[in-house]
């Protein structure tokens, strides 16, 4: 009999720190005269070596529990569709507020030399499947082409794309190829740089030729966990409401 003690797991969050985050993404939208707006919400985790130490530590899932209140504000179902990217992406199940806590636990992992941090919810240190391939370097294209052709197929509301990156970004032809593209698709990207790095092309959005409407923001951080969430939802939804107002103006979004 295997006396061992159960691996760790991630509780969900109180009932009341969970009101009080969508009560201020509701305060932050409210301050940009979009309060009651509707939208989809997408997570994108970068999960490459170097965010290794942001996955063990639990930054990654403390982020994570930070950002499901966006989606149970802006989404008629309160879901949070999420993807995650390194060399390959792969398309998460998407998430709900009472199944934190499981979510995080099942979906949020990172390898350190030859475990598995967090350990699996049965104790094991085996890579999901769905998992298996998603290491090693950037590749945000590929990425980018997965959330455009998933929203493409599921037409709805207009889509909040939540982007976070510790750097590396070097493939900036494509990158920009693709954002030039989707500018005139139903979808604003909000990219976020997770400490001091290059982040190419990412920086230089508002610099970036040929798009229909402004349709990408970026801004970094050193040390997310030392943001409060007023002024973490501020800095996320800062650029969004302008957005869906330049985006009916010009066709995009009805």
């Amino acid at each position: 009999m295997d006396d061992a003690p159960p691996p760790p797991q991630t509780p969900a969050p109180p009932a009341d720190r969970i009101s009080l985050r969508k009560e201020l993404v509701r305060v932050s939208l409210e301050k940009r005269g979009a309060r009651g707006i509707r939208a989809r919400v997408a997570l994108v985790l970068d999960r490459t070596g170097s965010m290794r130490a942001r996955y063990a530590d639990g930054t990654v899932g403390r982020l994570v529990e930070r950002l499901a209140p966006v989606a149970a504000v802006l989404d008629d179902d309160g879901e949070l569709d999420a993807w995650t990217f390194a060399d390959h992406c792969a398309r998460l199940p998407s998430l709900r507020i009472p199944e934190l806590g499981d979510w995080i636990e099942r979906h949020v992992y990172i390898r350190s030399g030859n475990r598995q941090l967090p350990p699996l919810p049965d104790g094991s240190l085996r890579v999901p499947d769905h998992l298996v391939h998603v290491f090693g370097g950037n590749n945000e294209p590929e990425v980018i082409q997965d959330i455009l052709r998933a929203y493409a197929a599921e037409p709805g509301d207009p889509v909040l794309v939540l982007f976070f990156s510790d750097g590396g970004v070097n493939r900036t032809k494509q990158i920009s190829a693709l954002l030039t593209e989707a500018a005139a698709k139903p979808l604003f990207w909000q990219f976020v740089g997770l400490g001091r790095a290059d982040y190419g092309i990412l920086e230089r959005f508002d610099t970036l030729p040929g798009r229909l409407v402004d349709n990408a923001g970026f801004f970094q951080v050193d040390d997310i966990d030392r943001i409060d969430d007023a002024e973490l939802y501020d800095r996320l939804l800062s650029e969004f409401p302008q957005w869906l107002t330049e985006a009916r103006r010009a066709g995009v979004i009805r």
